[in-house]
């Protein structure tokens, strides 16, 4: 089946503030039968960079923003009992691993804490969601 036919009762999108993520999201509101709750999140929920997702959440009651840092067990944790207050038991049917990060730089400028941020997030962070 297509995703045109996927029907979840409810999702959640990291990186949703832009590129693909956000793509998600307005693909999910504009479903014929739109889940119930669609969980948005990314790192400043209130910034800039989320205007787009916040303009969205303004019109449409079954989107929720919540701040999340992918790479941040803690952040991880918060971000879950926000989703348990909308959800309760039933649990998230769909997760979209969509956060990631790449800081482009010549070989010679590459630091050892950028490059583990970037595993942080795009290779650990993953993990971290689906556990």
């Amino acid at each position: 089946s297509s995703m045109a036919e996927l029907s979840v009762r409810s999702v959640l999108v990291t990186g949703a503030n832009r590129g693909l993520g956000l793509g998600f999201v307005q693909h999910f509101l504009r479903m014929p039968k739109p889940p119930q709750w669609i969980f948005a999140t990314c790192r400043d929920p209130k910034g800039q960079r989320a205007q787009e997702l916040q303009n969205l959440a303004s019109k449409h009651s079954n989107l929720v923003i919540i701040a999340l840092e992918v790479a941040n067990p803690a952040s991880i944790k918060a971000a879950a009992a926000k989703v348990r207050e909308h959800l309760g038991h039933s649990g998230l049917n769909l997760l979209i691993n969509n956060a990631g990060m790449v800081k482009s730089k010549m070989l010679d400028a590459e630091t050892l804490e950028d490059m583990t941020e970037t595993y942080n997030t795009n290779t650990a962070g993953p993990l971290l969601m689906g556990q």
